[in-house]
């Protein structure tokens, strides 16, 4: 079983003053657009989101209002992705055997990649959605071009990103403090040597972090419509 774990409790700082998780595309909210993908998968067993601090309440009737049955609970979000996650985990099953983090702002997510992704976590204990990278990447210090790395072996880390759930907490607790300082789920294995499978999707995944993100993500899911995409 997968214990679901939407992160829908940032700061939407770069939104001009609109709550991202909020706002809609096709007429639900983000986050629950997001948790709507995860709602339907087989192996799901729970889908836990983290709110910002104070909207618990809200984000538990509106996520229940549109129908996500398999939520178990809304946790209070804290000053950072790794305290947001920290809260979030004490509220997982004993019964699940795989966590999944997803970012509330990633509700395209589709329910074919996720297919991929859980996979790829069962026959290696660790996956994260991933696509390749298409622009040319710079190394750069003090403003000026230090190198050009090869982006054949570049790739741009999403979410949803899947570990066995006694690999991930063990290598939570070898890393202490230190882990407080990660940028995404996955470098917790990383830092303790763990292998971390890159499952390259194919769908749509975009972030929303900015206002003009939210027109783009309306216009994707409007085309999933009207093709008939999951």
């Amino acid at each position: 079983m997968v214990s679901v774990i939407i992160l829908s409790a940032g700061s939407s700082a770069r939104m001009n003053g609109i709550n991202k998780q909020l706002a809609e595309i096709g007429g639900f909210p983000v986050f629950v657009l997001s948790a709507l993908a995860f709602e339907g998968c087989k192996d799901v067993g729970e889908i836990i989101i983290a709110a910002p601090t104070g909207e618990c309440r809200q984000f538990e009737e509106m996520a229940r209002s549109y129908g996500i049955s398999k939520l178990s609970c809304v946790t209070e979000g804290g000053n950072s992705r790794f305290r947001s996650m920290k809260n979030a985990l004490e509220k997982v099953s004993p019964s699940a055997e795989f966590i999944a983090f997803h970012d509330g702002a990633r509700p395209l997510i589709t329910a074919e990649d996720i297919g991929k992704i859980f996979a790829d976590a069962e026959k290696y204990n660790a996956a994260i959605a991933a696509v390749h990278a298409v622009d040319t990447v710079k190394t750069v210090s003090g403003g000026f071009i230090e190198t050009t790395p090869d982006r054949s072996s570049l790739f741009y880390a999403q979410t949803p990103q899947v570990f066995r759930k006694e690999l991930f907490l063990s290598c939570l607790e070898r890393l202490g403090r230190q882990a407080e300082n990660v940028t995404d789920d996955s470098q917790i294995l990383e830092l303790c040597g763990e292998n971390v499978k890159i499952t390259e999707i194919s769908g749509c995944n975009m972030k929303i972090t900015r206002p003009d993100d939210l027109t783009a993500a309306q216009a994707v899911y409007n085309s999933r419509k009207t093709f008939g995409a999951n």
